[in-house]
């Protein structure tokens, strides 16, 4: 198997996860390592624009943001892509809200 191979099983194994999330607050605390908000100024003050979760470090690095974006990087190579399931997406919608209620 190839390492592009072997990245897109990852990917697709990170929206498996993402699809049989069953408990958002579990799955912050089992299985995301870091969770970033990135932020803009406007006239109304900061606003959240998105979030990005971080899962996986090391050999492979991933994470998925809020703008439904799954990233690998592994060594020198990446997989960047958007996710197109919505039971996935669904699910992205509901870690956003709930990080959006806690900040």
């Amino acid at each position: 198997m190839s390492d592009h191979e072997e990245m897109l099983q990852i990917f697709e194994a990170q929206e498996e996860e993402l699809r049989n999330v069953r408990d958002i607050v579990d799955y912050l605390n089992d299985d995301v390592l870091e969770i970033k908000r990135e932020q803009s100024l406007s006239g109304n003050g900061w606003n959240t624009t998105h979030y990005t979760l971080v899962t996986g470090t090391g050999g492979p690095h991933v994470e998925f943001d809020t703008q439904y974006h799954i990233h690998v990087y592994w060594g020198s190579d990446k997989i960047e892509s958007c996710t197109y399931d919505n039971d996935v997406r669904s699910t992205i919608d509901e870690i956003e809200q709930w990080l959006n209620d806690l900040y």
